[in-house]
C-alpha cells in the first residue's frame, strides 16, 4: 500500500479555483497540489499561510507608542547691548592693575639667546646665552643669579661675560612690556579697534589692534592684543614698528612678540621673541639677528625673606653663581 503522507491544513476556508482538495469540518482547506497546478494557486497559497500572521495581533501587551517630545517653539529674539570698546579697554585696565595687586613677591628662571646672522647662507648662529634666576618682592627689591653665561667669541680681559647685551630686570611685577599701551596714562596716544571675537572654553578672547594716534609718531609702536575676558588681562601681543625707533644702529624691527602663560593662578610673562636689522653689518656678527627671552620655573606669592634680597647692586646683581663659558671652554 502506498504510504499516506501527512497533510498539512491550511488556514484557508474555501477551495482556490482549478486546484483540488476538501475543507474540513473546522474549516481548513486540505489541498493537493499537482506539479501541473497553476502559478496563481501557488501564489494564493503562499498569500493564505501569511495573512494570519499578517492580519491577528500577536498575543501578549500591546506597546502604546505616544510621541510627546516634540514640542514647537516660537523664535525668540534676545537684544542685549554690546560691550563698547571702551568698556573693554577700562576692564583690560583695571583686570592688569588687579592682577599686579595680587602678586607679592615671584621668581623665576630667565634664559636669554641672542642668535646672528639670521639671514646668512650659513644659518643662525648662537652669539650668546644667559641664565639667570630672578627674585623680585615689593615694593622694590630685586636679586639676579646668573647661572650660566656663554658667548661665542668674548672680549679679551673682560671678566663677567658682555653686560652691552645682557638682560635688565625691574623689581616691578607690572610687566610693561605687555599692557604699555592700554595703562590709563598712555591709552590716549593710541586707537584702538576690536579685530575679532573667539568663544574658547567656557569664555570669549578678544582680538585688539592698536597704532599711534598721532601720523607723526613714526617711531612708536602698533600692533594688536589678544585679551582673555576671564581675567581681562593680555595673554599674547605682537608688535610693530613702521619706522626704527634708533635709526643709527636699527635698520628695522620686524617682528616682535610677547606672550604669557598661567603660573600660580596668575598670568606671567613667559616668552619675548624680536627680529631686528642692522643698519651696517657688525663684522663677527652679521646684519639681523633674534633677541630671545624665556622665563619658567614660576613661584609665585611664596613671601620671599627679606635677607634674600641682602647686598644686590642696582640692578639686582649680588654674585655670579655659575661658569663663564665661550667657545666651549670654561673660565672662571
Amino acid at each position: 500500500m502506498p504510504s499516506q503522507r501527512a497533510e498539512r491544513p491550511l488556514p484557508w476556508s474555501s477551495r482556490p479555483a482549478g486546484d483540488t482538495g476538501r475543507v474540513s469540518r473546522r474549516g481548513h482547506f486540505r489541498a493537493r497540489v499537482s506539479a501541473g497546478a497553476h502559478l496563481e494557486a501557488l501564489v494564493a497559497a503562499a498569500l493564505a499561510l501569511a495573512a494570519p500572521a499578517m492580519a491577528a495581533p500577536a498575543e501578549g501587551p500591546t506597546l502604546a507608542k505616544e510621541d510627546t517630545m516634540r514640542t514647537d517653539v516660537s523664535t525668540v529674539l534676545v537684544k542685549a547691548p554690546r560691550v563698547t570698546l571702551e568698556e573693554i579697554l577700562d576692564r583690560v585696565a583695571r583686570g592688569e592693575a588687579r592682577r599686579d595687586s595680587l602678586i607679592r613677591d615671584q621668581s623665576f628662571t630667565a634664559t636669554l639667546r641672542v642668535m646672528r646672522d639670521t639671514e646668512g647662507k650659513k644659518g643662525p648662529i648662537l652669539f650668546l646665552e644667559s641664565v639667570n634666576k630672578v627674585y623680585k618682592k615689593k615694593p622694590d627689591m630685586l636679586r639676579t643669579i646668573e647661572l650660566r653665561h656663554y658667548e661665542e667669541q668674548p672680549d679679551k680681559g673682560q671678566k663677567g661675560g658682555n653686560d652691552d647685551v645682557d638682560a635688565d630686570f625691574s623689581p616691578s611685577t607690572g610687566e610693561e612690556i605687555v599692557n604699555f599701551a592700554f595703562r590709563p596714562a598712555n591709552r590716549k596716544n593710541f586707537k584702538f579697534t576690536i579685530e575679532d571675537r573667539k568663544l574658547l572654553g567656557d569664555h570669549l578672547v578678544y582680538t585688539l589692534a592698536f597704532e599711534p594716534r598721532s601720523a607723526l609718531a613714526v617711531f612708536e609702536p602698533s600692533g594688536r592684543v589678544w585679551v582673555d575676558t576671564k581675567e581681562f588681562v593680555i595673554v599674547r601681543q605682537e608688535i610693530e614698528f613702521r619706522q626704527s625707533p634708533v635709526p643709527l644702529i636699527l635698520k628695522g624691527i620686524k617682528n616682535m612678540v610677547v606672550e604669557r602663560e598661567r603660573a600660580g593662578g596668575f598670568w606671567v610673562l613667559s616668552r619675548v621673541l624680536v627680529r631686528m636689522e642692522l643698519t651696517v653689518p657688525i663684522p663677527r656678527f652679521g646684519r639681523a639677528f633674534d633677541f630671545a627671552l624665556g622665563c619658567s620655573d614660576y613661584t609665585v606669592n611664596t613671601d620671599l625673606p627679606d635677607s634674600l634680597f641682602a647686598g644686590a647692586d642696582k640692578q639686582g646683581r649680588r654674585e655670579r653663581a655659575g661658569a663663564k663659558v665661550s667657545a666651549g671652554k670654561k673660565h672662571s
